[in-house]
């Protein structure tokens, strides 16, 4: 979608793209993605609650401030997505609010299809050991955060309207990264223990941000133009038959 693309905040998703796929109906995308922000929330109450007694190091963690940031999408997507099932000539209550709004929705947005992917393979790559299936409850985190929260991503890369993020939302979800590097630091002052911090070399942490960036920079390029590549191949297979409307010249029509 071009206006998102470029993050036009003005007039706003006027083709209506944050809120329809183009395989399922608005309120069959709705209650999905209210589905999955039920999930992720009792996932992380039940995180919580197992691991009270470290709840000073849960939300430093960046696994879970990840699916912190999914569960909040998806409630906020899927609230979205049922309204305008509900009401599609009026549009959808973002459409509505002010510009701050709409572009925290579209920064979140540019997050949560890209940071999943960096949970998922430093999970994997480096947190992953004997103990991660020690227990049925820490399998069920272990699936849940650092697997799930990736199938969750690619739904909404994939399976709906969402256009690629705007370029220029590269730059915040660096800032966040470099944001919660500094966090890490704080809570290694505080607690004692972090291991983004636990290696305080200048030459080395230099090279683990310039890492990190980089890994952000790949990833939403990639997700970037896998998006593209979806929008081109909806466009031109999926709905090659729909009679044109005014969604047509940016080759995307929402699905009745």
């Amino acid at each position: 979608m071009r206006s998102l693309s470029v993050l036009q905040l003005a007039p706003f998703d006027t083709t209506r793209v944050l809120v329809t796929s183009p395989f399922l109906r608005p309120s069959v995308l709705g209650a999905i993605r209210l589905v999955i922000a039920c999930y992720t929330l009792v996932t992380l109450v039940f995180s919580v609650a197992r691991g009270i007694k470290d709840a000073a190091l849960f939300f430093p963690l960046f696994t879970h401030l990840t699916y912190s940031g999914l569960c909040v999408y998806f409630f906020a997507a899927g609230l979205q997505t049922a309204v305008y099932a509900r009401h599609r000539e009026k549009g959808y209550p973002l459409q509505g609010s002010a510009k701050p709004w709409r572009f925290l929705y579209l920064a979140l947005l540019s997050t949560i299809t890209v940071f999943p992917f960096l949970v998922t393979t430093m999970f994997w790559a480096l947190v992953y050991n004997s103990s991660t299936f020690a227990s049925g409850s820490s399998g069920l985190s272990a699936i849940s955060e650092g697997l799930l929260s990736a199938v969750f991503a690619l739904f909404e890369i994939l399976l709906t309207d969402t256009p690629a993020s705007a370029w220029l939302l590269l730059p915040f979800g660096i800032l966040l990264l470099l944001l919660y590097i500094g966090l890490g630091f704080i809570v290694f002052a505080t607690q004692g223990s972090y291991t983004v911090a636990q290696n305080t070399h200048p030459l080395q942490l230099a090279l683990n941000i310039l890492t990190i960036v980089l890994i952000e920079c790949a990833v939403f390029a990639i997700v970037h133009w896998i998006v593209a590549l979806r929008q081109r191949v909806v466009a031109r297979f999926v709905r090659a038959e729909v009679k044109a409307t005014p969604w047509e010249t940016e080759g995307l029509i929402p699905l009745r």
